[in-house]
């Protein structure tokens, strides 16, 4: 029978915009249990770009979106090299295609969302524009559903009002709703029938930016407009875990960090369909934790941090992830970039005879 293993992960390290810091890629090694730094410019001789926020590995590729650079950068997946650098403005025009955000793959294509507004569909083997769709104000995340619908969350910029739209990709119709209880939704999740979004907190105007809201993951009923919070936190990670035996039920589940700024950062877990959250132990959360993500082979938990600079959280600095297993319990930590935003995992398929 074909058997899964992990080999390794990728961390999308943003940079610092305003301090000049330029985006890059940390890969680790899971054989070696060894974090490289700069892995794209190593590979390609050039500068990743600026502000890169998401990335994954879908077939033999590897895709990294660069938000300010208007890019999706195409790497072989093997050597990092670059084999094909997709300008969002070119491709979809200078408003539809800025600011690329968050991406997902599927049947061939990969989706990404753009601060235009829009979210494109775009063929893995010719690179050409299949579809664009017209969204909410300022999409983020985006995730799709088992019924061939794309949920996308439609943040507005942090400044209240954020909406979510759902894309029939049959038939190309747009719905989009505003929903009761979200205001600023940045990840979306779409699992055995279920839609749940993280909903943060949402900012005044300048020079304030007063916070108002919750962090909070929140199950979303699309059709009625309407939402429950299941759990307290800024970022969330859902993880499948392995079935047993073939008959065996599995219940997804989710790992929710809670990281106020300013508090003191905690982890929950929200099983699918259940009551409420319950507080998950997991052993030396790191200083200033901004990410949380589960390699959903091995089930390894992983959670992105900043630094501890001379006042804080030291945001131009090079940060850290930390890695536990599926206990909680810490296994080791890497370095990592400037700006740490995004995590994506690497595996490979072995064919084993099973005696």
């Amino acid at each position: 029978q074909t058997v899964t293993y992990s080999t390794g992960a990728y961390i999308v390290n943003s940079g610092a915009m305003y301090s000049n810091i330029e985006s890059s890629l940390t890969a680790i090694d899971y054989a070696s249990s060894k974090a490289t730094q700069n892995a794209f410019k190593a590979a390609n001789g050039r500068s990743l770009g600026n502000t890169a926020n998401d990335g994954l590995i879908y077939g033999s590729k590897m895709y990294i979106v660069v938000d300010q650079s208007n890019t999706i950068e195409v790497l072989d997946k093997k050597t990092l090299k670059s084999v094909k650098q997709i300008k969002t403005t070119e491709l979809m025009g200078n408003t539809e295609g800025n600011e690329p955000r968050h991406i997902i793959a599927n049947g061939g294509n990969i989706y990404f969302t753009t601060y235009g507004g829009y979210v494109a569909k775009v063929d893995t083997a010719t690179y050409s524009l299949q579809a664009k769709y017209l969204v909410g104000n300022n999409p983020e995340g985006l995730a799709l559903a088992a019924d061939g619908k794309l949920y996308v969350a439609n943040s507005n910029y942090g400044m209240g009002g954020g909406n979510i739209s759902a894309v029939d990709l049959a038939s190309g119709k747009v719905e989009t709703k505003t929903v009761e209880g979200i205001d600023n939704p940045t990840s979306v999740y779409a699992v055995r029938g279920n839609v749940y979004v993280i909903d943060n907190q949402t900012y005044g105007p300048a020079p304030d930016y007063t916070p108002a809201g919750e962090n909070a993951l929140k199950q979303v009923n699309f059709a009625e407009g309407k939402s429950t919070k299941v759990a307290d936190g800024n970022y969330a990670a859902l993880s499948v875990p392995s079935s047993p035996s073939r008959n065996a039920e599995v219940i997804p589940f989710f790992y929710v960090l809670n990281a106020p700024f300013g508090g003191t950062a905690s982890v929950s877990l929200y099983t699918l369909n259940g009551d409420k959250a319950s507080n998950f132990s997991i052993s030396e959360l790191p200083y200033s934790p901004c990410g949380i993500f589960v390699d959903p082979v091995n089930h390894h938990i992983f959670v992105l941090s900043y630094n501890e600079g001379a006042y804080g959280a030291d945001y131009s600095a090079d940060g850290c992830v930390v890695e536990y297993n599926g206990q909680g319990q810490k296994l080791r930590q890497y370095q990592t970039g400037v700006g740490q935003v995004a995590m994506f995992f690497d595996s490979v398929e072995k064919e084993e005879t099973i005696q």
